[in-house]
């Protein structure tokens, strides 16, 4: 069982890390990323739709750069939860 939480918080921070990654892409300065990336399993992407995306650009109308940088993070959200699913279930 320690094992398989392990292989967890090792997906789940390599995941992460990806995510802070395409959040530089995106724009955001380095500290801004990496705070956002200290909240997993899709907390720190829901605050910057909230916060970020929903205020600056009401009718979503964002640049293709981004839509596909926020789809490939919502992709890897869905995949922390599955690994989650995986390895505690």
């Amino acid at each position: 069982m320690i094992t398989k939480i392990i292989i967890l918080l090792v997906i789940i921070i390599l995941l992460q890390l990806i995510i802070g990654h395409f959040l530089h892409e995106v724009g955001f300065s380095l500290l801004h990323s990496i705070i956002l990336m200290l909240f997993p399993l899709g907390i720190g992407l829901f605050f910057l739709q909230l916060f970020y995306y929903e205020q600056r650009y009401p009718e979503w109308s964002v640049p293709l750069k981004v839509k596909l940088r926020l789809k490939y993070m919502y992709i890897i959200t869905f995949f922390e939860y599955v690994a989650v699913y995986i390895c505690l279930f």
